[in-house]
């Protein structure tokens, strides 16, 4: 087996398809077919079901997490051989929970890109909760951005700090001007997600208990969550994001608020203990910054 054979299985799984996965590595279709069927032959197992498109099969789909550790191995191995300090190429596999996938992480990919051009990177969405750290044990990711604490234990924790709830409005909804009350969230219609992460979300229905109000109940939940703060505009109902979604939707026409209550909404970034790629251990390094920077 050689690097090729999991490189263009991993094209071909991502492409979904021969001929697209020889566009993108730039090379002849059968180059890419022959590859796939000495890689299938070597393993004695059908990687994909040929159609009209190219279907993983289940030892397909077992192969994907391994063959991407197994990349990057290789490539650490290559730049730790030739000494090389300055990141030229490789990948690097995020996953990120919904609710960080906008903000902090659209920042710190952008200042990765600046630092590192060459590297190709790859966003994942992963489940909230124990569930994020699937993809993580399974090799599919390098890095997970999720939230903190960790539900899980046995990684490496990056915390990167905590993000401040705002309540956001549709236009034109009459606030007054001091922060949004916890009595106040019983007389609006609220948009999930309610707050950004489950420990938050948790919490806050906690606090109202407490108070002797009732849990907050969306009158709408949606999985795009880009689709939240047109759905506040349009006057669907009320949402509680971060300070930097919150701002964003201010400068469209929204009414905002900071929330007067302390609600956890810390995050961290979490890789196995084993050897990061140069890639991802960059990565991790930058974030580390972030974090300093950010509890100043």
């Amino acid at each position: 087996m050689e690097r090729r054979h999991l490189q263009y299985f991993l094209a071909v799984s991502d492409e979904g398809s021969i001929s697209a996965a020889a566009r993108s590595l730039r090379l002849s279709q059968p180059s890419v077919s022959q590859a796939i069927q000495e890689l299938e032959s070597e393993l004695e197992c059908q990687l994909f079901v040929r159609g009209r498109g190219m279907t993983l099969t289940s030892g397909g789909r077992a192969l994907i997490g391994p063959a991407r550790a197994a990349l990057r191995a290789l490539d650490a191995a290559r730049w730790a051989a030739a000494s090389i300090t300055e990141l030229r190429s490789g990948d690097l596999d995020i996953g990120s929970v919904v609710h960080l996938a906008v903000d902090p992480l659209v920042g710190l990919l952008a200042d990765y890109r600046v630092r590192h051009p060459g590297i190709r990177i790859r966003v994942s969405s992963v489940g909230a909760g124990s569930r994020g750290f699937d993809a993580l044990s399974r090799g599919d990711i390098e890095i997970l951005l999720g939230e903190y604490p960790p539900p899980a234990t046995g990684y490496q924790v990056t915390p990167m700090g905590h993000r401040e709830v705002m309540v956001v409005c549709p236009p034109g909804t009459p606030l007054p001007d001091r922060p949004f009350r916890l009595e106040e969230t019983q007389s609006r219609d609220w948009i999930a997600a309610l707050t950004p992460g489950v420990y938050g979300r948790k919490h806050l229905n906690d606090l109202l208990v407490e108070r002797g109000l009732n849990e907050l109940v969306p009158v709408l939940e949606t999985a795009h969550r880009h689709s939240i703060v047109p759905l506040v505009l349009a006057g669907v109902g009320s949402a509680m994001l971060s300070r930097a979604e919150a701002e964003t939707a201010a400068s469209l026409g929204a009414v905002i608020r900071p929330l007067d209550a302390d609600i956890p909404t810390g995050y961290a970034l979490y890789h196995r203990p084993d050897n990061l790629s140069p890639a991802a251990r960059a990565f991790v390094v930058q974030t580390r910054q972030h974090g300093e920077n950010a509890n100043l």
